[in-house]
């Protein structure tokens, strides 16, 4: 069977309201590899290809939601259920230039694991690759929890059901755009204390290209773009992507309290790690590669 780029997925599969923000396009399961097909978007407010070579978080969100699909479609998780990624990691091993990709991105993933706690709540592990034709571009890790509708309302109240305006709280002003690499205020996720510098994350919820669908927490792919906005603006790099991610979610961030950022500068063999804190607890923890420079050879690059 060949995997057809005409039409995208149902939304609901992939947790997306919008059907432009879906990126897969068709699925099949052969002797137990899940094969999506996987259409990058070549312009994105957010998460834009630079230098024609797509965004890293443009990657991630691909890998992300072919996860969510095959939760549903073949390990059978209700709908209404939170698909919650506890752990996550990938690795880009080639750039992805939006010129060499004609109908032919893949996203294969094998499940590894999977346990059953209670009738609301299961464990999957899946490991997956990004293929560009025959060419390994990508691969990953997921650990996900199904938790259903009661299990979810047992553990956990909503502090903002509906965010309508960004949650600054008393002393913070929002970072300056070009310091963490945007253009556009409203594309900033984070606010620093002006009396000691401290950071946390405080997104816009109007910004529709991020927040497509309304949810009560912070969604994982918000954290990911705090995490890289901090180490951009502790490194005073602000073209930094990432090149390799691993992030453990311990926790929900809440829009209207603002969890703190913590990065740690002094990397290790190119490691840099980041840590997201509220009222002392940590809520996730992340460890990443990334570069300034660009992902393609100079006679490659686009003059925009």
């Amino acid at each position: 069977m060949s995997l057809s780029y005409a039409a995208t997925v149902p939304r609901h599969l992939v947790h997306r309201r919008l059907p432009a923000d879906v990126l897969l396009t068709d699925y099949e399961t052969v002797d137990g590899t899940h094969r999506a097909a996987v259409q990058l978007q070549t312009s994105h407010r957010m998460f834009a290809p630079v230098r024609r070579t797509h965004d890293s978080l443009m990657v991630a969100e691909a890998l992300r939601q072919a996860v969510s699909l095959f939760c549903h479609v073949t390990h059978g998780v209700p709908l209404d259920h939170v698909v919650f990624i506890e752990h996550f990691r990938f690795e880009i091993l080639e750039p992805l230039s939006v010129d060499n990709i004609d109908d032919s991105l893949v996203a294969e993933s094998i499940t590894t694991d999977v346990t059953f706690d209670d009738a609301s709540t299961d464990n999957v592990k899946l490991s997956a690759r990004l293929l560009n034709g025959t060419q390994l571009v990508a691969f990953g890790t997921a650990s996900v929890r199904s938790i259903g509708p009661e299990v979810y309302s047992a553990f956990r109240t909503a502090s903002m059901a509906d965010p309508h305006f960004r949650y600054l709280p008393a002393g913070t002003e929002v970072v300056e755009a070009a310091a963490v690499g945007r253009f556009d205020p409203s594309d900033v996720v984070l606010a620093r204390h002006t009396s000691d510098g401290t950071l946390v994350v405080a997104p816009d919820p109007r910004n529709l290209a991020m927040f497509d669908h309304s949810v009560e927490y912070l969604p994982g792919v918000t954290m990911l773009e705090a995490a890289r906005q901090a180490l951009r603006l502790s490194t005073g790099v602000p073209e930094l992507d990432f090149t390799s991610l691993e992030v453990r979610f311990m926790g929900f961030a809440e829009w209207s309290n603002p969890c703190s950022v913590i990065v740690d500068t002094a990397s290790r063999d190119g490691v840099h790690r980041i840590q997201f804190e509220h009222n002392g607890a940590v809520l996730s923890a992340m460890s990443v590669t990334a570069t300034s420079e660009p992902w393609l050879a100079p006679t490659e690059r686009s003059s925009r």
